[in-house]
């Protein structure tokens, strides 16, 4: 049994199930020609996606950066020569290029403006929506559509080369990051690298949130090890605006650079680290938007993929649970209400979580500054308005140089490979078949973090009460707003304290044996019988 599981075996087993998805994607992969073969299609998505999820998690223990990254080398070879799964958004993207190339403005017209020649395989919503992404994308774009030459394929086959080289960049980084944060390079590379996410949304889907990640990674990694401090957040800054100008959720990871600079742990000197990195910063994406000449149009046609309304946003499934009460309770008109200030709360909540993780990151330096950029990521994305399975690369990738361990880690590896099946082969989105459950567990999700926030809550006391000592060690250790630091100060010194109790007992009944030893010894000499004189 051992043999037929061996790692050799395994790497060929996710192979047939790369295939077998490969295969799915020529039968229904098209959104808008769904032949005689679909059910076909997605029957064989299912097979070789559960497949290769499950061969995967058990290459999970191997230690070897290199054979993992040339197992998902070998792949990624049906994915490649496949037409795009999971998503169509790689055809939006040679359509932008085009636009670009013909001189319009991205940001002001939608692919039919021109029309694009590829407009047909183009999702219908995309179609007259303007280009959310940065300056830095739009060159991208117009790259792929100038050596393509008029051909779908090799405009696709350029922009999935792009992606990869996005995935690689930020698993070397994150793999060297992973130094200073006490994780495992071949965990990088199995979790960054080689998961089902990355396989079907960057090597195959070609999504841009690749090059976002692999940009994020980079900046932090600069931000750790450069020799300069000039130096160390000049190239953070350069790398964190170019991500910026692929989308403008790069900019959340910034504040964290500047806990992983230890010149930067004073006032003063954290007020100039951070000027020089946002200068560096907001350079780059104006140097960026003057060279396409486009400038910053990304800012008002960003909110236009706020359209859509998916439980897979947390905040808006919420909305939608509150909304379809109110649709029973005879207020069908409501239900917009109830998702906009949902989502207006969740960016509040959003902003809080934001806070409590810089201020976090600020007292423990890398190993600590890298998990709480990584969940700021992950956290910008699960809290938008609108949450797609892509969104989460980059907090992924961050995290997984962090090498999260216990609940945390199985929790991100699961979920990793989870979130591919949001989708079916021709992007059709699981979430719109099950608005309802996924809304009303969205809502139990929301409740139950409530609750078990409210209960970590310490209780102050109304008087001079002593509380029992096991209480109160647990709520001390329980505690959210006591820091990892001073938890630790708290439970070695209590330490100290249990063991100084324990050396004062011992040494209390050693010195009473030695006072009863004295006294025997004096009664047997005073009652020693006198000899005669």
């Amino acid at each position: 049994m051992r043999e037929s599981l061996s790692p050799a075996r395994l790497r060929w087993l996710g192979l047939l199930g790369s295939a077998l998805m490969a295969a799915s994607a020529h039968l229904a992969g098209s959104a808008t020609d769904r032949g005689p073969g679909w059910a076909v299609g997605v029957g064989l998505w299912l097979v070789g996606a559960g497949g290769l999820a499950a061969v995967w998690w058990r290459l999970r223990t191997v230690a070897a950066p290199g054979w993992l990254l040339g197992t998902g080398a070998l792949w990624a070879v049906p994915l490649l020569l496949a037409p795009p799964l999971g998503s169509s958004d790689v055809y939006a993207y040679a359509c932008q290029g085009e636009i670009v190339r013909a001189g319009l403005d991205p940001y002001a017209v939608g692919p039919d403006a021109l029309p694009c020649r590829w407009l047909d395989a183009v999702a219908p919503s995309w179609r007259d929506t303007p280009a959310p992404y940065g300056s830095l994308w739009l060159l991208v774009e117009r790259f792929a559509a100038s050596v393509s030459a008029g051909s779908l394929p090799l405009a696709v086959t350029v922009l999935r080369l792009v992606a990869i080289v996005g995935i690689l960049l930020a698993t070397a980084a994150a793999a060297r990051l992973a130094r200073h944060c006490g994780g495992n390079p071949a965990r990088v590379v199995w979790l960054g690298a080689i998961g089902p996410l990355p396989l079907v949304h960057v090597v195959s889907g070609a999504h841009n949130d690749a090059l976002l990640a692999g940009l994020v990674v980079l900046g932090l990694l600069a931000a750790a090890e450069l020799r300069t401090v000039v130096g160390r957040l000049a190239l953070a800054g350069v790398a964190f605006g170019a991500a910026a100008s692929v989308k403008a959720t790069a900019l959340v990871a910034v504040p964290f650079a500047l806990a992983v600079v230890p010149w930067a742990r004073t006032g003063r000197r954290r007020v100039a680290a951070g000027a020089v990195l946002t200068g560096a910063t907001l350079g780059t994406v104006l140097l960026l938007a003057g060279v396409t000449g486009h400038g910053l149009g990304f800012v008002r046609s960003w909110p236009a993929t706020a359209g859509s309304v998916q439980w897979s946003s947390i905040p808006t499934g919420v909305g939608m649970a509150v909304g379809y009460g109110l649709r029973a309770a005879g207020r069908p008109e409501a239900f917009g209400n109830a998702v906009e200030v949902a989502r207006l709360l969740g960016l509040a909540a959003l902003g809080a979580v934001l806070l409590l993780a810089w201020r976090r990151a600020l007292r423990g330096g890398v190993a600590v500054a890298v998990p709480a950029a990584g969940v700021a990521l992950l956290a910008t994305a699960l809290l938008g308005p609108v949450f797609y399975a892509w969104y989460a690369l980059a907090g992924v990738a961050v995290l997984a140089a962090a090498a999260p361990r216990g609940r945390l880690g199985t929790l991100l590896d699961a979920g990793s490979a989870g979130l591919v099946f949001l989708t079916l082969p021709d992007s059709l989105g699981l979430v719109t078949k099950t608005k309802v459950p996924g809304a009303l567990l969205d809502l139990a999700l929301v409740g139950w973090l409530l609750t078990r926030w409210a209960g970590r809550r310490p209780t102050q006391p109304a008087g001079p009460v002593r509380m029992p000592a096991g209480r109160s060690r647990e709520l001390a250790r329980r505690s959210p707003l006591m820091p990892g630091p001073s938890r630790m100060l708290v439970r070695r010194s209590r330490t100290v304290l249990r063991r100084s109790g324990e050396l004062v007992g011992r040494s209390r009944m050693l010195l009473g044996r030695v006072d009863a030893w004295r006294r025997r010894r004096v009664r047997a000499v005073v009652r020693q019988p006198r000899s005669p004189v």
